[in-house]
């Protein structure tokens, strides 16, 4: 059985996107916990312009702590056409992520931001941008980590049953 990989995109890769990270995976740790199954997926991140093997920020690692989330074994990555190709799913954080993924790697069908995924066209919000809370304070971390929280659990709903579904398969 295939897996299905999720991959969540950011700039640095540093905040916004290994905090999703883990919200993700806390997600489908509740699956198996929760509902005594397991789900056929990967979940991964990476930044648009990240140095690579940077932890996560110092605010990022607190808020996820708070939340009981570790981020400790985070190392950041720079977004590669491999990984790009070998994604069955990429959110992004902002509509400049998905541009610059849709520019190097056309390819690539399975883009989008995080906000937008599973929202019909016509009901997508205004700003569909998760704010990057680098160089803010703790406060600034909580809100963007309380925002990816909802997104992600909205996103989980939609496609956890679809993953169960298809058996991980993307086709």
């Amino acid at each position: 059985m295939k897996s299905y990989f999720v991959l969540f995109v950011c700039t640095g890769n540093i905040c916004r996107s290994p905090m999703a990270e883990g919200i993700m995976k806390d997600l489908v740790l509740d699956e198996v916990s929760l509902q005594q199954r397991v789900l056929p997926i990967n979940i991964a991140s990476a930044g648009i312009s990240a140095e690579e093997g940077r932890p996560a920020s110092r605010h990022a690692l607190s808020v996820a702590a708070e939340r009981g989330i570790d981020l400790s074994f985070h190392r950041s990555r720079q977004l590669t056409a491999n990984i790009a190709r070998n994604s069955d799913l990429i959110l992004t954080m902002s509509h400049e992520h998905t541009n610059y993924v849709n520019r190097l790697w056309p390819d690539v069908s399975r883009v989008c931001e995080l906000k937008q995924y599973g929202i019909d066209s016509g009901h997508v919000p205004s700003d569909t941008d998760i704010d990057d809370p680098i160089g803010s304070g703790l406060e600034a971390y909580r809100e963007v980590f309380d925002a990816l929280y909802v997104e992600i659990r909205r996103v989980a709903d939609i496609l956890f049953p679809f993953i169960l579904e298809k058996g991980g398969s993307s086709e």
